[in-house]
């Protein structure tokens, strides 16, 4: 068989996998969604101080002991972005008084994420990680993925994939 064959055949296996693996991981609760949540080690959560889009900066320090937060890690181009987002945005108004969405775009032009946010109405704040830096520091290996960090400023888990008012309700509540 062609070299060529034999490894699409491995990608598509691969990807098919992987999928099938982020879809099983959406639609189970969410406390075992909540991949990073380990009681028996605390992990603060990396502080950084990124460019908003609209100006300024923000500081993920500026939240502690304030109230808890949701990193979304996304990127404009993504699908599951494009379709999670809307919904976040929603769960955002209804809770903003009790947690904060910060949405990390990876490393796309401001212009581009700036056209983004008008045209979904985003009210969360948004912010450019144009090096990629922080999405590393959190471990991020794929778009539409979200880091929960309590209000004391530790990770208390990760969601891969679309996140829930489950999600939100939960992370009030620690």
């Amino acid at each position: 068989m062609d070299s060529k064959i034999l490894i699409g055949i491995g990608v598509v296996a691969v990807v098919g996998i992987g999928a099938f693996a982020l879809s099983n991981s959406s639609s189970a609760s969410p406390a075992s969604r909540a991949q990073n949540a380990n009681t028996s080690t605390v992990t603060a959560a990396p502080d950084f101080t990124l460019e908003r889009i609209g100006g300024g900066t923000i500081s993920l320090a500026d939240y502690k002991d304030k109230k808890p937060v949701i990193l979304d890690f996304w990127a404009t181009w993504c699908p599951n972005c494009r379709r999670d987002i809307p919904h976040q945005q929603a769960l955002y108004e209804k809770y903003k008084d009790q947690i904060e969405v910060i949405g990390v775009d990876l490393q796309e032009e401001p212009s581009i994420v700036e056209k983004f946010v008008s045209d979904f109405g985003l009210t969360y704040p948004v912010v450019l990680d144009p090096t990629g830096d922080v999405a590393r520091k959190y471990r991020v290996a794929y778009t539409n993925y979200h880091v929960l960090i309590g209000k004391n400023g530790n990770i208390v888990g990760a969601i891969p994939g679309d996140i829930s008012e489950d999600d939100f309700i939960k992370l009030i509540s620690l």
